[in-house]
C-alpha cells in the first residue's frame, strides 16, 4: 500500500464540523483521482450540493461536489482542472460518477461570473491518505 500527501485547499469555509469536512473531503479525493491519479492538491470549490449554474441561473442537478485538482505537473505550471464529483447523496460521498471539465486552465482563470477560480492565500491543509 502507497502512502500519499494530498494538499485541500478550502476555497469555501471549512466546516468546523470534523465530520462533515471528512465528507466533503473524501468525495474531493474520489473525485480528484478519478479525474488524475497522480493529483497532489485540491480545491474544493464547493460543499456536496444538488444544483448548477446553466445559463445565468440555478437549476436542479443530482448531488455533486465542485472541486479543482493538480499534479505535479500543474503545480508548476500553475494550472489546474475542475469536475464535478457525483455523489449517492447529500450526506453520503460515495462517488457515483465524474464529469471533468476535459481542459487545463491556468489558475487566474475566472469562472462564468468573473471570480477567480484558484485564488492564492486560501486554508489549506495536507491529509495523507493510504491507496490500496
Amino acid at each position: 500500500m502507497a502512502t500519499r500527501a494530498i494538499t485541500y485547499v478550502w476555497k469555501i469555509q471549512r466546516p468546523p464540523n470534523e465530520v462533515v469536512a471528512r465528507i466533503f473531503m473524501a468525495a474531493a479525493y474520489q473525485t480528484a483521482m478519478k479525474v488524475d491519479p497522480g493529483v497532489t492538491t485540491v480545491l474544493i470549490r464547493s460543499p456536496i450540493h444538488s444544483s448548477t449554474f446553466l445559463d445565468g441561473h440555478y437549476v436542479k442537478d443530482d448531488p455533486h461536489i465542485t472541486i479543482c485538482s493538480k499534479n505535479s505537473t500543474q503545480e508548476e505550471l500553475k494550472t489546474h482542472e475542475a469536475a464535478h464529483g457525483y455523489t449517492v447523496s447529500l450526506e453520503d460521498p460515495t462517488l457515483v460518477r465524474i464529469e471533468p471539465s476535459d481542459f487545463v486552465k491556468p489558475d487566474e482563470a475566472k469562472d462564468r461570473r468573473g471570480r477567480m477560480v484558484w485564488p492564492t492565500g486560501l486554508h489549506s491543509e495536507v491529509v495523507m491518505h493510504t491507496d490500496p
